[in-house]
Formats: C-alpha cells, sequence, structure tokens
C-alpha cells in the first residue's frame, strides 16, 4: 500500500491570480513573517502603509499590539501593550508620521508615533456617548432561553455585540465605539462612529469637534437609505477628499463630500463591505464575503473580483503607493494572518 500526505501548505506551491479589466494581482497567501510567539497566532483587524511601503499591523488580543512589518514582509517590532484595551480596530498613518488607531472598547481614538509614544486621544477614555445602545440585551435574551446558533456568532462576546449593535436609538456625538479614521487634505479628521453609534465625525485640523453626520438606517435589504446607516465600519478619504463609508450590514458604500451631503451611493452585492483604502487613483473596498470591489474618485465602478466565500474574504484593508494591496482576513478567514495581492498590471 503507497500511503500519500498532502502538503498543508499548498498556497504557497501555487499561482493564483486575480483579474478584472485592468486589475491583476498575484495572490500570496501568508505576507508577514517572523512573527514573534505572542502575536505568531493573533488575529490582524486591520492596517495601514507608510510612504515608504512599511506595514503596519492592529494585532487584536488582551493586550492589543500594533506590529510593524519592513516592505519584504519581515517583522520588525511591535508596541502596544498597556496602552490598548483588548479590542484594536483598524489605524491610519498620518501625514505627520504617527498612527491613529481606533480603542473601540474604550470609546477613544488614539494616536502614536511609530515609536509607541502616545501623543493624544481622540475622545473620552471609557465614556461612551449616549446613543441608547443597549449591551445587556443578549444577557436578558439568555434568561430567557433564547441562544444563538451560528457557530462563529456562538462566541459568547460577539453575540453580545452583534445583538447590541441592532439596538441604538439615535445618532449622539463622538465616540460610541468608534471603528476608523482618516484625514483630509485639509488636516481635518472624519471618523467612523460605528458600533454603538450610526455617525460620521468631523475635527479640526487642531483636534476640535466640528460636525456630526448619518442616521439609522432600515433593516431591510430591499431598501436603500442614502445617508443613514446599519454599521459605520470603515472609512477613506480620496484624493479629492471624498468621503467613503462602508455600512457593513447594508451592503452598502455611501461617499459624502465634507460637509456630509450624499454625492455617490453603492449597494448590493459587495459581500459586505469591510475595509476600504485608497492609493491616491483608486479606492478598493473589501468584503468579508468575498468580494474586491474598484473604484475611481469620480464614483464609478472600474473593477470586481473574487466570488462569494472565495480567499478574498477579509475584514479590512489597505494599499500601497504601488497599488499593492493587503488584506486582513481576522474572522473572515482565519487560516491567513496577512494577504497581500501584488498588482500585476
Amino acid at each position: 500500500m503507497k500511503l500519500l500526505h498532502c502538503d498543508s501548505a499548498r498556497e504557497a506551491d501555487q499561482k493564483t491570480i486575480y483579474q478584472s479589466g485592468i486589475f491583476s494581482y498575484e495572490y500570496i497567501a501568508d505576507y508577514a513573517k517572523g512573527l514573534p510567539g505572542n502575536v505568531a497566532k493573533a488575529s490582524i483587524a486591520g492596517g495601514c502603509t507608510d510612504p515608504e511601503g512599511n506595514l503596519y499591523l492592529g494585532m487584536r488580543g488582551d493586550p492589543s499590539q500594533v506590529v510593524m512589518l519592513d516592505t519584504e514582509g519581515n517583522y520588525v517590532k511591535c508596541f502596544g501593550g498597556e496602552l490598548f484595551g483588548d479590542y484594536l480596530h483598524f489605524m491610519k498613518y498620518t501625514p505627520q508620521g504617527t498612527l491613529l488607531c481606533t480603542d473601540t472598547h474604550h470609546h477613544i481614538v488614539r494616536e502614536f508615533t511609530t515609536e509607541g509614544e502616545l501623543v493624544r486621544d481622540f475622545g473620552n477614555f471609557n465614556q461612551p456617548s449616549d446613543t441608547g445602545m443597549d449591551l445587556d440585551y443578549y444577557s436578558r435574551t439568555r434568561r430567557r432561553a433564547i441562544f444563538p446558533t451560528e457557530p462563529y456568532l456562538g462566541m459568547p462576546g460577539m453575540w453580545v455585540m452583534y445583538e447590541a449593535m441592532h439596538r441604538v436609538e439615535r445618532v449622539a456625538g463622538p465616540f460610541n465605539m468608534p471603528t476608523d479614521v482618516d484625514i483630509t487634505s485639509t488636516g481635518e479628521y472624519i471618523f467612523a462612529d460605528g458600533y454603538g453609534n450610526r455617525a460620521v465625525h468631523r475635527f479640526s485640523p487642531e483636534g476640535e469637534y466640528e460636525k456630526t453626520w448619518g442616521g439609522i438606517g432600515i433593516w431591510d435589504a430591499e431598501t436603500d437609505t442614502p445617508g443613514r446607516f446599519l454599521v459605520v465600519h470603515a472609512i477613506c478619504v480620496d484624493s479629492r477628499d471624498q468621503i467613503w463609508v462602508c455600512d457593513r450590514e447594508k451592503d452598502a458604500v455611501h461617499v459624502f463630500d465634507r460637509e456630509g451631503n450624499v454625492i455617490g451611493y453603492c449597494s448590493r452585492n459587495m459581500g459586505q463591505p469591510s475595509g476600504i483604502d485608497t492609493d491616491g487613483t483608486y479606492i478598493y473596498v473589501v468584503g468579508r464575503g468575498g468580494y474586491l470591489t474598484i473604484f475611481d474618485t469620480d464614483i464609478n465602478l472600474v473593477a470586481q473580483l473574487g466570488t462569494f466565500n472565495c480567499d478574498l474574504r477579509a475584514h479590512d484593508l489597505c494599499a500601497d503607493r504601488k497599488g499593492n494591496l493587503y488584506l486582513f482576513p481576522t474572522h473572515a478567514n482565519e487560516d491567513h494572518q496577512v494577504i497581500k495581492l501584488r498588482r500585476m498590471s
């Protein structure tokens, strides 16, 4: 009898290409190399690149950490520890060379140097704004013997979050479980607020609160409500200072001007858009269902890659200046931590 075993790392021994129109990418399943033991198996919630192409990863854990990789994906350093709680969400690299990190469970956004020194906080530590979000709903339903059945949502903490997100009663000011942040060309801060709110906030370049917009969307797959949200999960400011918002549970992307007026809207068949970034020319949206959707700054749909539940499913993504994309799967695809899509054309 001949006994055979297939290679568990078979993805590394083949070349997979994703292509749509002028966009062609080589799929690299495991880009991060040399991660130390304390982060080697951690969940990566999101990340960003600096102008040189170094990659910063938000490692979710207890505590969370920021990890830096060089331009070849090799581990360089990490920091965080006591500076974060257990739910680091998304990050952005600023023109000042700092990192903006959303600390969702503490209701703040923290700014750090790339050496891990805290610069300042946006919001009030552990003081959520009053949106009526009901975090105790799950506990009450359990006492009535109602239990989740879907395995992923069966994780107790995740089920609490999922049920509470459905029960935001009103839009409020900053912040209630913020999810993301970006900066305009004039230095204004634009925040996605996010899990416990249904709002986008604008702050001045000096860090002063200026404006809120948004609203509670309708939980109906057949009803579009541009400008009103279900889950404000990710945000991106493009080269024209247009503000793109991934509304994950609504399966939609909203586009605003800096005053909060809706100027574009794309919905349906986006695979629950979860992460978004731009390389200055194009806007890239990844869905946790396995879809990658690409727009130009004229708000035209220019490419659609991936199929339902394929290996492009991810929680977040970022782009470098060469047009390469980095996907961060988290729970959407737990077999990988960092997926690189190397731009081929």
